[in-house]
This record gives C-alpha cells, structure tokens and sequence, in this order.
C-alpha cells in the first residue's frame, strides 16, 4: 500500500512538472552569417550592373554608328569640292588669253569688254553710256542689270556716292567661246592658287587678291565650270549707299 502511495505521487509530481513546462519549443532557423549574406546581396548587385552596362555598350555602339555616317557624309561633301589641277600649257589659247588679260584688267577694277571701273565710276556713268537698265535697284537691292534676249549679260552694284563697287560679267566678250567652257582648273593654272575659296549656296567662288581689288570667279560647285567674273572694291562697298 505504501509503495502504490509513492508511485502515485511520483507519477502526480511528474505530471505537475510537464504542466509547468509546456510543449517544447520549435527548432530556430539556423541564422546565416551575416558575412554570407553580404556575398549574396553583392553577386545580385553585380548582375544588375553588368546587365545594366551591356545595355549602355549597345547604346554606345548605335551612336557611334550614327557619327561615322556623319563623318563619311562630311568627306565625301568635302572631296566633290576638289578642283584638278592642270598644266597652264594644256589651257585653250583663246581661253587663256582671256583669263590672263582679266588677271592684268582687274587691277584696274575693269573686265573686258565693260569701259565702266569698280570702286571709281559711278550710276551716271553707265547709264549715260549705256542707257536705263533692265532692273533697276529691285527689291531694295544695290544691283542695276543689263539683260540680252532676257539673259543677264552684265550687272553692277551701286554703293555710297552712287560709286560702281562691283562689276559683274556673265558673257565673253565675244562670240568665240562661252564663260562656261571656261574651268576652276583652266582659272588656278593661269592665275595660280587663290587667295582663298568661299562656298555661296551651291557656288564655288575663286578670290584673287588684285591690286585694290578682288577678282572673283564664280560658278557652280557640281559642274566647276565658270558662270560669271566679278571685281569687288571693299573700300567703295562700305558703307552701302543703295538704293530703295
């Protein structure tokens, strides 16, 4: 009887202590090292920014692409601007002639077959001779023309004082050849190199440095042909007188 009295109260204390204990705890998740996951973040960064830097090199290449075309474009632009140059013996005579009297004339402001000088004669003076223009002073313009079957044949600018400061000729002289059968390279080897070469539109123009004026030889890019002579006075051009 007293052992089943202990056995009793050692099962009851045995019961009391498991109440007092409750149900045993879950496992903890292993925690992991805060260095580890360090890693971890900065391998998922890295990828982020190679994708993001693969992206750029495309972007790159695409512009790059576009500046090369550019860059071709400008050569190729530049290159149709060369002038061949030529032996002045392989110049025409007749062609030749002429540009060497017009190199000798313009320092003179005056071209064949014109009787009126740049920089020195004045409106008066052409139109006494010469007659009213075909277009006078139009569209507020310093230019006076005189025209031939409707074609400009001469044409002159009209500054302060009523002075001539450019004369301008768009025929030969005479009938025996046209300016146009005349080239850039006929006119740089007779005159030699230019001053320099400006670009108006789509004209070329050769400026020589003549005496106290500019002689000018102006014609289309695309063909290098001549279209037309002047001789500019800068001293008579300023200030510009016009007219309206």
């Amino acid at each position: 009887m007293k052992t089943y009295t202990k056995l009793a109260s050692l099962l009851a204390a045995s019961s009391l202590l498991l109440v007092a204990c409750g149900e045993p705890e879950a496992t903890p998740e292993k925690e992991v090292p805060k260095t580890q996951a360090a890693e971890n973040t900065t391998a998922k960064t890295e990828d982020v920014q190679t994708e993001d830097v693969q992206t750029e090199d495309v972007q790159t290449e695409d512009v790059q692409t576009e500046a090369s075309k550019k860059e071709d474009t400008t050569v190729t632009s530049t290159s149709s601007k060369k002038i061949e140059t030529k032996s002045k013996d392989t110049v025409k005579p007749i062609l030749r002639d002429f540009l060497q009297n017009q190199f000798k004339t313009a320092k003179n402001g005056m071209t064949e077959g014109v009787p009126f000088e740049s920089g020195k004669s004045v409106y008066e003076d052409i139109t006494n001779k010469w007659g009213k223009p075909a277009t006078t002073f139009s569209n507020n313009t310093n230019y006076i023309e005189y025209k031939k079957k409707g074609k400009v044949t001469y044409a002159f600018a009209i500054g302060r004082g009523d002075r001539v400061y450019d004369v301008r000729t768009f025929v030969a002289p005479d009938s025996s050849f046209k300016l146009s059968d005349i080239t850039f390279s006929d006119i740089i080897a007779v005159g030699g190199k230019p001053s320099s070469t400006t670009y108006n539109g789509k004209d070329t123009i050769l400026n020589y440095k003549v005496g106290k004026n500019t002689l000018k030889f102006v014609g289309p890019t695309k063909t290098k042909k001549l279209d037309h002579i002047s001789i500019f006075n800068q001293r008579a051009s300023e200030p510009m007188g016009g007219r309206g």
